[in-house]
């Protein structure tokens, strides 16, 4: 194994497989040098200096592979100086292991050959004829009738192996650029795929035939805040058990199982690990190789804002409709619950000039409570039903907060409640009715307040709306125990309330508030996490417009 990763080495400070026969071959050479010397005669009339000439191309050897490992560039660069090197030693090897007679001839054939495959069959053709030349003069005093034959054959052997290699060497070039020319266009078409996968708006799993994960585009990592690495490989419905409970599981093993070509699920609520609850739409294609299934492509679309957006146009209609309803229902009722009101109070004054059983005045007791109450809903519905915004102004929505926690801080604090303020300074003005607005801060936190029993924290933020440039941003958390998952779509619908005197108006009240300032309202809640509303309106430009 070390020697492998040693060859690997080599190869790539070389520049690639194909340059590491070079010093293999010439390491070849070398050992092929010293077995002819290891074999020969004793009585070799040049053994010595043969001898001599193989250990000085040795070192030569050596110090070129001390080079090709520090400087393999440098080397490169000198290799006419290191050809003609090679020539020379080859000619004396030739001439001092017996002249025409040498085996030792193959050096010149191995010689023209790597020329022709590596600088082209010209150069190869011309060291061949060159190498021809002085290789007759090296053994023309060693040459016979049999060995000038001999000799004629191996010229004419050592052109053509610098022909054919060079042939197939310019055929192999061809090949190998076709070859890149294609890895090019197939790492194109990957990265353009890569880029189209990762540029869409919608997340885009694939999986393969077990469910694992083998692609998870940036808006999955953007979106859920898993990065990739997190679940390479890992099994889809594992990285977020809640797949499962929220049917998904049966149509995507179906789907893996190539029972199915597709399935699409509409409006899928789904608990994410890190970003709470979304909604979702979800399509699986099935992906098959040779008609044989081989995994699947999830496609994730997010449609929460969507789906909140089409609930507060829904809400807006249904309010818009119930205001006109109230208006006309709270001035037919006002006068009936004003005359019962007075009569009842008359009566109590009345009794207690001419005492009556106590069972009667408790009774005129109970009534007149509930007349008032009464009295509070239709005011209520009045304000609901109001069309007008009353009086708009230039304000401060951090002076909105200030003085509504003035009228509700120390009452709360009371209560064993902390208040916590978060006032961004400097806030661009807004345009709009102080009153209706401090009334919409003054219903979530009293809200807030009623739903901690036990004492809590309240924590009120104000500042710039963070991905909405020109809006200011308005947060009432409290971390009670939360509202219900089935209650959410509820809250803002008039009369919908869980206390048991409740009227059901506040929150209903306060979003026409919001909407009729070009607002948005937000509520987020789990169960024992406690509350969050999240108000937001349009500052004032410095054009004097929101």
């Amino acid at each position: 194994m070390g020697g492998i990763r040693w060859l690997q080495q080599v190869s790539q400070r070389l520049g690639g497989p194909r340059f590491l026969a070079l010093p293999l071959l010439r390491g070849l050479a070398v050992v092929a040098a010293f077995v002819w010397l290891a074999l020969a005669p004793a009585h070799l009339p040049d053994r010595n200096r043969l001898a001599l000439t193989a250990a000085a191309f040795t070192a030569y050897s050596l110090l070129l592979y001390v080079l090709i490992w520090l400087r393999p560039r440098v080397v490169f660069r000198l290799h006419l100086p290191v050809l003609l090197i090679d020539l020379a030693f080859a000619l004396l090897l030739i001439r001092f292991s017996g002249g025409a007679a040498s085996t030792l001839f193959l050096a010149l054939l191995l010689i023209a050959g790597l020329q022709s495959y590596y600088y082209g069959i010209w150069r190869g053709v011309a060291v061949a004829v060159g190498a021809s030349v002085a290789y007759i003069w090296v053994i023309w005093p060693t040459l016979g009738h049999v060995e000038l034959a001999n000799s004629a054959i191996q010229i004419a052997v050592l052109i053509g192996t610098a022909i054919a290699v060079g042939l197939l060497a310019d055929i192999e070039e061809r090949e190998r650029l076709e070859v890149a020319a294609l890895n090019l266009a197939v790492r194109a078409r990957e990265q353009f795929i890569r880029n189209v996968v990762e540029s869409l708006k919608d997340g885009l799993v694939a999986l393969d035939r077990e469910g694992r994960v083998q692609a998870w585009n940036r808006t999955m990592e953007e979106r859920y805040e898993i990065k990739v690495q997190e679940v390479l490989g890992k099994s889809f419905l594992d990285i977020n058990p809640n797949w499962r409970r929220e049917g998904l599981a049966e149509p995507m093993e179906r789907l893996l199982r190539g029972e199915i070509e597709e399935f699409s699920l509409e409006g899928v609520e789904h608990e994410t690990l890190r970003k709470g609850r979304v909604i979702l739409n979800v399509r699986g294609s099935l992906l098959r190789e040779n008609l044989v299934p081989s995994g699947a492509v999830l496609l994730i679309e997010d449609i929460t804002q969507r789906v909140a957006l089409e609930r507060s146009a829904r809400q807006a209609e249904k309010l818009a409709a119930l205001g006109t309803l109230s208006a006309g229902l709270v001035h037919e009722l006002n006068n009936p619950i004003g005359i019962i009101s007075s009569r009842i109070e008359l009566m109590l004054r009345e009794a207690q000039e001419r005492p009556l059983p106590p069972e009667v005045r408790e009774d005129l007791a109970v009534l007149h409570r509930h007349s008032q109450r009464v009295a509070r809903i239709a005011r209520g519905l009045l304000s609901f039903a109001r069309q007008s915004p009353g009086d708009r102004r230039l304000l401060d929505l951090n002076q909105i907060v200030e003085d509504t926690l003035l009228l509700l801080e120390k009452q709360v604090s009371k209560e064993g409640i902390t208040v916590r303020r978060s006032m961004a300074p400097d806030l661009p003005p807004m345009e709009g009715d102080p009153n209706a607005l401090q009334q919409v801060v003054l219903n979530l936190l009293t809200n807030a307040r009623d739903a901690m029993d036990d004492g809590g924290e309240i924590r009120i933020e104000t500042g710039t709306a963070p991905g909405r440039p020109g809006w200011l941003r308005l947060v009432v958390s409290d971390n009670g125990p939360g509202i219900p998952l089935e209650h959410l779509p509820k809250i803002f619908d008039p009369f919908y309330t869980t206390k048991a005197d409740g009227t059901g108006l506040g929150l209903s009240i306060s979003y026409g508030i919001v909407r009729e300032h070009q607002g948005t309202i937000d509520v987020q809640s789990q169960p024992g996490k406690g509350t969050t509303f999240v108000l937001a309106f349009p500052a004032l430009a410095s054009g004097g417009r929101p």
